[in-house]
Parts: C-alpha cells; structure tokens; sequence
C-alpha cells in the first residue's frame, strides 16, 4: 500500500486524535497546577498521575473485549463519553480521593482512545509504512497537546472554564468519525491477551515500552510542578509543557521515516541516550537556566522523549504481524501503564527527598537502562525482515 492511500485511509481518525488529545493536554497541564493551588502535597500529586495510569492499565485489559464486541468505532464513542464525564467531575470536588477517582477514570477511557487509535493504525500499515504511519500520528498528537496546553492562558487552572473547554474538545473528537465513508479494520478474532506470546517474540518492544512508561508516566505527571518549583507562574508553566510538547512533534517524521529504513532498535538506543544525556544536563543546571534557556532545553528533551515509544511499537508490530495489531496495542499499554503507576511514586519521593532535579536524575536511569537491555538484544538476535505485508481478507461467513 503507498504512503498516500495509506493516509487517506486514517485522516478522519488522526482529526479525532487531534481532538481529544487538545482535551488531554489541556488536562495534563491544570491537573497538576488545580491540585496544587487546592494545596494537595507532591505524594498526592503523584498519586493522582499514578492513579491515571492504572486507569489506563485497566483500560487496556478491557478495551480488547470492547473492540471485539463492538468494533473500533464503537468502542472508540464509548472511551470519548467516558472521558467526558469523569472531567467534568473534576472542577466539583477539591478532595485529592476525588481527583484520583476520576483521574484514574480518564485513564481508563484514554486507554480506550490509544489502544483503539493504534490497533486501527497498524491493522491500516505493514512493515515499509508502519514508522511513517506512526510518526504522522505522533506529530498530530503531539499537535493537538501543544494546543491544549495553550488553552491554559484562558482561565485559572481551579476554573470550571477550562475543565469546560478539555470536555467540548474531547466531545469534538466523535465528529470526523462520523461523517468518514473509511472502515475501520476488521474486528480482531480473538480479544485475549497475547501477553507471555508477545514477551517471547518482541522482548525488546514489550520491555522498553515498560520502562519508557516508567519515564514519560512521572515526567507528564510531575513536569508542571517541577517547573512551579523552580519559581515560575502558571502562564510559564504552559509555555514550558508547550515547547516540550511541540519538540515531541518535530523529529517524529523523520525519525519515523529513519526507523523505516534501518534497524529500529539501533534507532532506538540513540533515542534513549540523548534523552538521558539531556535530563543529566537539566538536572544539573535546570534551577540556574534563564527562562529561554529552560524552554530550548525543555524543546530539545522533547525531540527524543516520546519518539521512542513510537519505534519501540514499530519493532514490536515488525515481529507480531498485521492480524495481531489490536491485541498487541493492547499488550504495550498495558505495559507502559504497569511502568507508569510506578514511575510517578517514585520520582516524586525523590523529588520530596533532593528536589525537583531529581525527576530528570530518576529518567535519566531509566533511559539509561533501556539503551543497555536493547543493545544487549540487538547483540544476541537478528532484525526482523521488512517486507510489504499482505492485507488479511476474511472469507465470508
């Protein structure tokens, strides 16, 4: 399949992702910044972003059975609604319990949203696109979450305004469905888990993905109180989690496209090792950074903290196939959300205990571990063949 129909085939679905990610990032942001002028400690921050990914974990153990049942479309409508309501609780309580119950609702749905997206992606790409395929909706993500990040400037983050605005941003993304003439793949034949099949043929997507969970879970959780911390208002908070995000966005094409053509796991190991390098830095010398120095280091940090979880499915999907898109989707979120329920407890004991450099010191490790397990991997096996794969047809009932 070229490149071009390929992408006709998921436009509306990558306007949907742009939606309902704008509500994501906008959440992401007052979250944090609502729960800490409502006075909640760094533990109760930490729990709250923990509590999200095991919502998610959740999710992904569910979402299988959704999507069989259902179909993708479907099931997608339901995490929408879902998201929707646990937002609007949001700006009613000022308990942390309360923001953790529907924080870890959000989750659940957002699981939903991303195992659904990504099943319905892959089943669309074979091995030559998948990198590119990827990478497109990584940078429509990562769009849709510097816009929602903005949207902090309207209000205050305890304002009901803004949870308003996060809800009719997620509500918009059921529109491009709708009005589509594309079908979704077809349901996935069977909605268990291949958990212990996937370890077994993708050891290095499923391990890394894990960590990488264990990484990114703590620093989109704790990275607007990190930069609090440091003495900056709710405005440049925004600004900071913006050029963050939009440095997410700006190599994910060509990074997509350079996975595509060499070996992904080579790719990978510099991903991690330039993240890790530049967290040390951070950690170091972040407190003494003026304020553009902050914002070109938090965009350069940026360019290789998301794109490796993106090669890292890309590898994983290049071992497991097309016909086990949904199922494996499944498996890596579950995955990254185990790594994520983690990661915020711990980073944010370290910040509690040496201050807030030590997210960057906590990722830094993780990041360091990858690039070892996957080189290690690389040494002892093969890449996998990249070849065009042949679109299954299931024969009529």
């Amino acid at each position: 399949m070229a490149l071009p129909a390929v992408y006709r085939s998921v436009a509306a679905l990558l306007v949907s992702v742009t939606f309902f990610v704008m509500g994501g990032g906008l959440l992401t942001t007052i979250i944090p910044l609502g729960g800490r002028a409502h006075g909640f400690s760094e533990r109760e921050l930490g729990a709250i972003g923990s509590c999200y990914f095991a919502g998610m974990l959740i999710g992904a153990l569910i979402n299988p059975l959704a999507v069989r049942h259902s179909g993708h479309a479907r099931a997608f409508v339901g995490s929408i609604a879902i998201s929707v309501i646990a937002t609007l609780i949001l700006p009613v309580f000022q308990s942390p319990i309360a923001w953790m119950m529907s924080r870890g609702l959000i989750g659940f749905a957002f699981a939903g949203l991303y195992a659904t997206v990504e099943g319905w992606l892959q089943g669309k790409a074979d091995n030559k696109t998948r990198g590119s395929v990827l990478a497109l909706y990584s940078v429509t993500q990562y769009g849709g979450w510097a816009i929602g990040n903005q949207l902090v400037h309207l209000d205050e983050p305890t304002s009901f305004v803004l949870y308003s605005i996060a809800a009719a941003a997620l509500t918009a993304g059921i529109l491009p469905l709708v009005v589509t003439t594309q079908e979704p793949p077809e349901r996935p034949a069977t909605p268990k888990l291949p958990f212990l099949w996937l370890i077994r043929t993708a050891p290095i997507g499923v391990v890394s993905v894990f960590l990488i969970g264990a990484a990114n879970g703590p620093f989109w959780s704790l990275v607007p109180v990190y930069a609090a911390t440091l003495g900056y208002t709710p405005d440049q908070v925004a600004v900071f989690v913006t050029f963050i995000t939009l440095g997410s966005a700006a190599l994910q094409i060509p990074i997509g496209r350079v996975s595509d053509r060499f070996d992904r796991r080579l790719v990978l190991i510099a991903l991690v090792l330039s993240a890790a390098t530049i967290e040390m830095a951070l950690a170091r010398f972040g407190g003494a950074l003026p304020f553009w120095g902050l914002l070109a280091t938090g965009f350069a940090l940026g360019t290789v903290l998301s794109t490796p979880y993106y090669v890292a499915t890309a590898h994983t999907n290049d071992r497991a196939g097309r016909t086990q898109a949904v199922g494996v989707a499944a498996v890596l979120l579950f995955a990254y959300c185990v790594g994520a329920i983690i990661g915020p407890l711990t980073a944010a004991e370290g910040i509690r205990r040496f201050g807030p450099g030590a997210l960057h010191v906590h990722n830094a490790i993780v990041h360091a571990t990858i690039a070892a397990f996957v080189l290690y991997r690389t040494l002892v096996r093969a890449a996998p063949e990249r070849r065009p794969e042949t679109p299954q047809v299931r024969p009529p009932a």
